[in-house]
């Protein structure tokens, strides 16, 4: 079944014994994790997660199927989520196709496959399949931005102008996990309520505002990236004084990584840099051309996969989010370092 990625969690969490899978692709890899990350929502709590990657599938087709179909150490309920990173799911469709073609059904099964499209041959086996569903995401503009922080505000108990809203999709850059982050600090700031709504005025974003935590994010990742270690040291114990929000500094991460992967592409096809830069940024010239020099396709690709990774880390695991985060730019430093 093909739906609107804003339907595919409606459609799944109103009959979700009716589905042994759902995936997510398209352009917006964050909007991919996003809505995969509300699907898994009501059986986090309770349920066994298992992670796979496209290594845990090369070798063995089968594996997916049959992680499905296990029986959890405990005898719990457990489902299974999948990352692809952009050119794997053609890799992965074996493993796919062989889960549809299962007679018994088992643990759902959740599938990010940021950078796939929806006309592949895979794609139209979802579609068709009564028992999977299947949404692509695409960039979203700033008018659908707006309009979808206007609503989360709403919710949240907010009063604000298209103006506001529209200030807040350009500063998290068009990406409503970010968005979503804004508006619940701007709540809690006015101690908003839906039966004690607050307005929110250009004062009350300017002093809250994305933007400023954005540039020190992009700091942190940029010298993790660059292989610059001391400065990456500096922004830590800056970043350490004041807190951030780990799960930002991610979406920001990625949303960086996928563009570098794609400028990395291009490059290796013959685009001159020149030709690359008309697209990027003009703050992120520098730090883009550098880490152009650096980091492999294939390594961009691997980057993006721990980074993912990291996610279900922090959410997971015992260790303050920070002391994950760190360790990671920490590798990430020096493996740059090493290449530059």
């Amino acid at each position: 079944m093909k739906v609107k990625d804003q339907e595919i969690v409606r459609r799944f969490h109103s009959d979700p014994d009716k589905f042994r899978l759902a995936l997510l692709c398209g352009p917006n890899a964050t909007r991919c994790q996003a809505l995969v990350d509300e699907l898994v929502a009501p059986m986090a709590k309770t349920a066994e997660r298992v992670d796979l990657s496209i290594s845990d599938l090369n070798d063995n087709p089968a594996r997916l199927n049959d992680e499905a179909n296990s029986a959890s150490l405990f005898g719990d309920k457990r489902y299974i989520v999948l990352r692809l990173n952009s050119g794997e799911a053609i890799r992965a469709a074996a493993a796919i196709e062989n889960l549809l073609d299962s007679e018994s059904k088992g643990d759902p099964v959740f599938i990010v496959a940021a950078g796939m499209a929806d006309k592949t041959a895979l794609a139209k086996r979802l579609a068709a399949a009564p028992d999977a569903v299947i949404a692509t995401c695409y960039e979203t503009t700033i008018g659908e931005a707006a309009a979808a922080i206007s609503g989360m505000a709403r919710a949240e108990g907010l009063s604000m102008s298209r103006d506001i809203a529209l200030s807040i999709a350009g500063l998290t850059s068009n990406d409503m996990v970010l968005a979503k982050i804004e508006i619940e600090k701007i709540t809690l700031y006015l101690d908003a309520s839906p039966d004690q709504p607050q307005k929110v005025d250009a004062g009350i974003l300017a002093l809250l505002g994305a933007e400023n935590d954005e540039e020190d994010l992009g700091l942190l990742y940029n010298a993790a990236l660059s292989g610059e270690a001391a400065k990456l040291s500096a922004e830590l114990a800056t970043v350490k004084m004041i807190g951030f929000s780990e799960i930002g500094l991610i979406r920001l991460m990625l949303s960086h990584l996928n563009k570098l992967a794609d400028l990395r592409a291009k490059a290796d096809k013959g685009a001159r840099m020149d030709t690359l830069m008309r697209s990027v940024f003009f703050k992120d010239k520098d730090n883009i051309a550098r880490q152009l020099g650096i980091w492999s396709a294939s390594n961009i690709a691997r980057l993006i996969e721990r980074i993912l990774s990291l996610e279900v880390a922090l959410k997971s695991s015992g260790q303050p989010n920070g002391v994950l985060v760190e360790q990671e730019l920490l590798t990430i430093v020096r493996k740059a370092a090493r290449s530059r």
